[in-house]
């Protein structure tokens, strides 16, 4: 029993000892890519990847190929952003904040997509109502010839059809 005891203090001693080293962060990169310039690219990069998850064939057919897009959009190379990833995770209080500013930015454009979608709506609503609107006066002038020509039938017997009365002349 004490023999186990040993072992599981050893075992624990030697997992201390080499938890507490230290760990080398990453220094700054000489192209760090500025936190503005990153919520831009990672705020590009969900949009895209989302699209891709909502309708890849969309992205397909486009030829959008997302990692090269994002690259020559935004200046930058694979390893620049890699390196600038790296560093923002180990500055988490820097990484906090470029995520707060993503979804801040996620959110305006949801609120201007909805505002947009609302005013569509709206159109086509007003399309709609001026669509039932023209159908029904086209309908009212229709009845108003029909009774015109209904009142002129009652006044003259004679009158039966146009046709009928060319043909008796």
């Amino acid at each position: 029993m004490i023999d186990n005891l040993m072992k599981y203090l050893v075992l624990i001693v030697a997992l201390l000892l080499v938890s507490c080293q230290s760990v080398d962060k990453t220094k700054k990169p000489d192209n760090l890519i500025s936190e503005g310039k990153m919520v831009e690219v990672l705020t590009d990069l969900v949009l895209l990847n989302s699209a891709k998850n909502y309708n890849r064939r969309i992205l397909e057919e486009t030829g959008i190929n997302i990692n090269p897009y994002i690259y020559e959009k935004h200046g930058i190379d694979s390893l620049q952003l890699a390196q600038s990833t790296q560093y923002y995770a180990e500055n988490t209080s820097k990484l906090d904040k470029i995520y707060k500013s993503i979804k801040d930015s996620l959110e305006v454009r949801k609120s201007v997509l909805e505002k947009i979608e609302e005013e569509e709506v709206r159109v086509q609503d007003s399309i709609r109502e001026a669509s039932v609107k023209d159908l029904q006066d086209s309908l009212k002038k229709q009845d108003k010839k029909a009774d015109s020509l209904l009142k002129i039938k009652n006044q003259d017997p004679q009158v039966s059809s146009p046709v009928r009365s060319s043909s008796q002349n």
